[in-house]
């Protein structure tokens, strides 16, 4: 994309760049915005593209508190005001019934350019599309709004466009299989988002893929160590699904797979959630949520299904906050039992009601508490969990908004497992609200449970695509049914839907 820009009588166009740092050219010359909540500001309507709300701007340039309304309209004026003496009348911002956008009117930006090049159709030629996504993908220089608010990378506007650039990396790796091509750079591509998005399995499956068919399995072998170890060590977990299978072709040294690797692409679009293939004739993958492994009415319900259908391996994968949503929209998994509420596209059905607790540090005065109301609880912060979990089930064990609409301080953590909201709690980064059943599957040196009054119940429940029931699934789901009818567990409350 050209820096600068002329129209037909010569008035310089402006340029925008967020994919990395904010920067902004005028007449080809690079202006800062020193003012951090202007630069937010001007950032977050970039990212939209669209008209936003007053609450979703105030939540993503100020956080989860927002600010008053006096404060944004200062600021939008100084942006207004900072936008008139650099860039004229190329860029304003409007507002209307529904909230403030960005207006161009001889203006353009990285994130436009990268959008016409996503969102246009792709060349049939491997060859061809994998110079296409090369291009879009040059458009990145870092971390969307890299110099932006840290509160705004958990925000759905970047969340959305970060994934956008995972599944296009791992798209460029399948063309790159299909185009023959084993010394295209989408290695060393691959490489430096690996460091972005340490924890993305995805991105370290479709690298060992590339290592692999370029002759470097060593390497390749060695890198793998490293991911192991760095998980286990970091998140106290194993290899995923998508890495197990990874690390098992690497270890076979088998001949090259399908052309198409879609197999990296777990985060299939809700849109295209029914196309993703989950035929596992006489196998189901049931996935179970942390420790719900040892609850007695989980083993029950597993050993049922077994029982009633001898002909049906059944399949149980561990999976942390994220997988288990992910796993269960990528199709690596057919069932999961999950704590309520559920995103989007998924059906549930509930099978137990339980308290919930406050998880509080050891040395917390609440500790020596046995009981402590909700209300006491209001001003406290809530450990923040990773970005990618859907944001009603963190919303639901946040309880935000609070009852009396207040919104919740979150910290700066973006833990995506229990071990890593236990270590943040210790450390007296914040509290969380558990099961009742965490006093007994995880006791934990460094943490307390505290009974809350005022606090609704949670839900465990057995969750599933509807578009994806098999009969083993359909079997499966009956049998939960069955369960909550003979009266295992407490009464559960309507389903989430």
């Amino acid at each position: 994309m050209n820096e600068c820009l002329e129209d037909a009588v010569g008035r310089s166009y402006v340029n925008c760049g967020i994919l990395g740092d904010l920067y902004v050219r005028s007449g080809g010359t690079s202006v800062t915005v020193t003012r951090p909540v202007v630069r937010g500001l001007l950032g977050t309507l970039l990212i939209a593209e669209e008209t936003l709300s007053v609450e979703c701007l105030t939540t993503a340039v100020w956080g989860p508190g927002g600010c008053s309304p006096g404060t944004l309209h200062t600021t939008v004026s100084r942006l207004r005001e900072w936008l008139a003496e650099h860039c004229g009348d190329s860029v304003t911002v409007s507002r209307n019934e529904r909230g403030y956008r960005l207006d161009y009117v001889r203006a353009d930006s990285d994130l436009r350019e990268y959008r016409r090049l996503v969102d246009g159709p792709r060349p049939s030629d491997p060859r061809e599309r994998k110079r296409m996504l090369h291009r879009a993908l040059d458009l990145w220089r870092g971390p969307l709004f890299a110099n932006g608010p840290h509160g705004l990378r958990d925000d759905p506007l970047v969340v959305r466009w970060e994934a956008s650039r995972i599944a296009l990396a791992l798209e460029l790796a399948d063309a790159t299989v299909e185009a023959g091509d084993p010394t295209d750079p989408v290695v060393e591509r691959l490489e430096c988002l690996a460091k972005e998005y340490p924890y993305e399995e995805r991105v370290y499956a479709a690298l060992l893929h590339g290592l692999r068919l370029g002759g470097r399995r060593a390497e390749a072998l060695r890198r793998l160590e490293s991911v192991r170890r760095m998980l286990a060590d970091e998140l106290g977990i194993g290899p995923g699904v998508v890495l197990a299978e990874a690390q098992a072709e690497l270890l076979r040294d088998s001949a090259p797979p399908p052309a198409a690797g879609s197999r990296y692409r777990t985060d299939a679009p809700a849109d295209a959630r029914g196309s993703v293939p989950t035929a596992r004739d006489g196998r189901l993958v049931l996935g179970s949520f942390e420790a719900q492994l040892a609850l007695p009415h989980v083993r029950a319900l597993i050993s049922g299904a077994r029982e009633r259908h001898p002909g049906v391996v059944v399949e149980v994968r561990h999976l942390d906050f994220v997988g288990q949503t992910a796993a269960l929209l990528s199709g690596e998994v057919d069932v999961v039992l999950c704590y309520l509420p559920v995103a989007p596209g998924i059906r549930a059905e509930p099978l137990v009601v339980e308290p919930r607790v406050a998880c509080v540090a050891a040395a917390d005065p609440l500790a020596a508490c046995s009981e402590v109301a909700f209300a006491d609880l209001a001003d406290r912060t809530v450990v923040s969990v990773d970005p990618r979990v859907p944001r009603e089930w963190r919303d639901f064990w946040a309880v935000d908004p609070r009852p009396d609409g207040g919104r919740v301080v979150y910290s700066d953590d973006r833990v995506s497992n229990v071990e890593a909201l236990f270590a943040a709690v210790s450390a007296g980064n914040g509290i969380a609200f558990l099961p009742a059943a965490g006093r007994r599957l995880y006791p934990r040196p460094g943490i307390a449970y505290v009974d809350v009054t005022g606090l609704p119940p949670c839900t465990a429940g057995v969750a599933w695509i509807p578009d994806r029931e098999r009969d083993a699934v359909r079997a499966f789901v009956e049998g939960a049914r069955a369960h909550v009818l003979a009266g295992d567990g407490e009464s559960p409350g309507p389903a989430e839907r």
